[in-house]
């Protein structure tokens, strides 16, 4: 990836941008870095609760591997 080239095509598309929505979650952005460790604050209670499901599936073994995903994907879609 050309980091410039990105940079250049972030600015362009954020020099055309007229959602004030959008503007201002840059700037959230731009003022407040988020940590890494402080994710969770941008996840919905939805998210929260389905990530939490999904870890607990993992921990009882309820999981399954990808190239089981894809067989089933496979035999019933013909992907």
């Amino acid at each position: 990836m050309d980091i410039q080239l990105e940079k250049y095509k972030l600015m362009e598309w954020l020099i055309a941008l007229d959602d004030i929505s959008i503007l201002k979650r840059l700037k959230r952005i731009k003022d407040n870095p988020i940590d890494e460790s402080e994710w969770s604050e941008e996840v919905s209670e939805i998210e929260k609760a389905l990530i939490g499901i999904g870890l607990k599936d993992y921990k009882e073994g309820h999981i399954f591997s990808h190239k089981q995903v894809m067989k089933e994907l496979n035999e019933k879609y013909g992907l």
